[in-house]
Formats: C-alpha cells, structure tokens, sequence
C-alpha cells in the first residue's frame, strides 16, 4: 500500500514533469530538462530552504553564547540543557528546525531516482506511466510508437544511460560529472556547516574520555561530529554517483551547484537585513534619563559634563541640544544667574 502510495503521488509526477519538459525543450535534450527540473525544486523549496539556512548561520553566530552557557552551568547538564533551550527561544531558533526539509527532500531524492532509472532503462513504461496531456505531446506520441526515438545523449557526447564504469571500464563523461558533484557537494555542505576553532577528531575525545574516565564534552561530541558530516556526504555522493545512471549525477551535479548559488544569496540577504536593522537603530537616538545624569554626576563631581539630547525634526534631520551640567547638577543657565545674584550682594556689602 505504501508502495502504491509512493509510486502515485511522488515518483510519478516527477517522471511526468521529466517526460513533459524532455517532450517540450527545443532539441529535446534530457541532461536539460533535469537541470531545469532541479531549478524548478529547488524554487519550491526555498521557503523552508531560507528558513533553515537561516537558523544554521544564527547557530553558527551563537557558538560563543553556547560557550558562556556552558561556563554559566558549570557542568550542570540538566542546568545546561535549560539554559540553551532559553537561549534558542530568545534567537527564534528551533533546534529541529532542519528537519521539515529533509523530510521533504529525502521523498524527492528517490523519487528522481526511480524516475531516472525508468527512463534509462524501462522506457516500455512510458505509454502506461504518463498523463494523457503529457502522452499527447507530439515527440512524446513518437517516442511511444519507437523507443529509438529517445535520444539519452545530452550535449551531443554524454549518453545519460551509462554509468561511471561499463562493464568494468570507467567512461570518462560521468565519471568526470561524479567528480564535480562530490567537489560541489563538499563546497555546499562546508558553506552551512559551522567550523570550529579547534578541530578534534572523535577518536580522539573518545581516547581522552577513557583516559581521564569523565564523559566526553557535548560541545566537542558535537564539533567532531560536524567535522564528520563535511568529508561524509561527499563521500556518499561520490558512492552513489559512480553506480547510479548518468542521468541521476546529472540531477547530483545541478543540485549541489543551484544549492550553493541559494546559500550564497540567501546569506547575503540576512547579512544586509540585519546590517539595515543596526543602522536604523544607531539612527533612532536614545535620550538620556535623570538617572543616568545624576549616575555621571555622581562619578566625576570635580568635572563639568556635557550632555546633549538628540531629537529628529520633521525632515529628517537630527538636530542636537548640549547644556552644561555643572557638578550640582544645574544648567548654564541657572549658572549664571546665580553668580550675578552673588555679585550684587558684594556689592551691597
């Protein structure tokens, strides 16, 4: 039943797309119609993209914070634990917050895994497979009634049928494409990983744990594990390009390319928004309170101190107040007045 639920409503509509956008494309090149049909995905995708791209550039601006909690709980796990979830409640960070995209991207993975795979190698399911508006489009209707009418060469030299190694020997174009996937895979996966300053393997917070007989730090559990996942899901990519079909590298290969061009511009735009939200905060200005003045007073009694106010007019200018603030605490004014009264009675005297 799951099966039959997979195939329905996720492999299926994404053979159809593949098929549609192979039948459309001048040229009928199907290396195209997956990069296109990755750049489509990836669009839909990009709400919960941001969202998690986001929280990954917050986690990795907050690890001195994790620090200071760490130091604050002195060891305290349960205070710990407290205090970080306090911390991710106060930054608008969810700790699971990763986890909607994967789930919606690990279906979408397989099913243009599948999807791939019946196109390379059971185009007989193309008849059967297909919605009618997709079966009704004219290089589609004649690659139904002659299957040799598929052209699987993309560019005009990579044939997309193959894989990595054929019978033993490698065949160069794919093998070259698998290459550049892992490359872009690992620049991707290194772009939104946080790197931490001091690089400790897992062996050796295991080895140093046992050696002193205290459990190993979170924090470096955590580090290493990070440090893990950069060499790991390229690793896997290189594993799974070299055995898939060359269509499925190709969707590998533009994935990972789309994917760090998005990092980059959604990165950028969190940096400027939150370089804007700064500048209009130095722009608001602050007045300063009673206690604040009769704080500086206090300090510095034997100094005169300048205060100003500042006060936007309607134009949008800043325009800035200063009186003096004499050791008691009065203006310049009232300064004055009270020296000319002290003259008059000298004089009177």
């Amino acid at each position: 039943m799951m099966g039959y639920m997979f195939q329905t409503f996720i492999v299926q509509p994404i053979y159809n797309i593949l098929v549609a956008l192979y039948g459309v494309l001048p040229g009928h090149d199907l290396g195209v119609s997956l990069i296109l049909f990755t750049v489509l995905i990836r669009l839909l995708l990009w709400p919960l993209l941001k969202k998690q791209l986001h929280q990954s550039k917050v986690m990795r601006e907050l690890q001195p914070e994790l620090k200071k909690v760490k130091k604050a709980a002195n060891g305290d796990k349960q205070k710990e634990a407290a205090l970080m979830m306090e911390l991710y409640k106060e930054k608008g960070i969810s700790p699971f917050g990763s986890i909607g995209l994967t789930l919606v991207q690990l279906p979408i993975f397989i099913g243009v895994f599948q999807a791939a795979r019946d196109l390379t190698l059971h185009l007989d399911k193309l008849e059967t497979f297909t919605y009618s508006f997709v079966r009704n489009i004219p290089h589609i209707q004649s690659v139904i009634a002659d299957p040799k009418n598929f052209d699987f060469v993309s560019l005009g030299f990579i044939d997309l049928s193959k894989k990595a190694f054929e019978g033993g020997s490698p065949y160069f174009p794919i093998l070259a494409l698998a290459i550049a996937a892992t490359v872009f895979q690992f620049i991707q996966s290194k772009q939104i990983l946080p790197q931490p300053k001091e690089k400790k393997t897992l062996r050796e917070i295991l080895r140093r744990s046992a050696s002193t007989g205290k459990q190993p730090d979170q924090e470096d559990m955590s580090a290493a594990m990070t440090g893990s996942m950069l060499y790991l899901m390229p690793l896997l990519t290189m594993m799974f390009a070299v055995a898939a079909q060359g269509a499925m590298v190709v969707y590998l290969l533009a994935s990972s390319l789309i994917g760090i061009f998005q990092q980059s511009l959604i990165f950028k735009k969190d940096t400027s928004e939150m370089e804007a939200e700064v500048v209009s905060v130095k722009k608001t200005p602050e007045k300063t309170s009673k206690v604040q003045e009769a704080q500086i007073i206090d300090e510095e009694p034997a100094v005169v101190e300048e205060m100003s106010e500042q006060k936007i007019n309607k134009k949008g200018k800043v325009v800035t107040k200063t009186r003096i603030i004499s050791p008691s605490g009065g203006s310049s004014d009232s300064q004055n007045k009270s020296r000319s009264k002290r003259k008059s009675k000298k004089r009177r005297k």
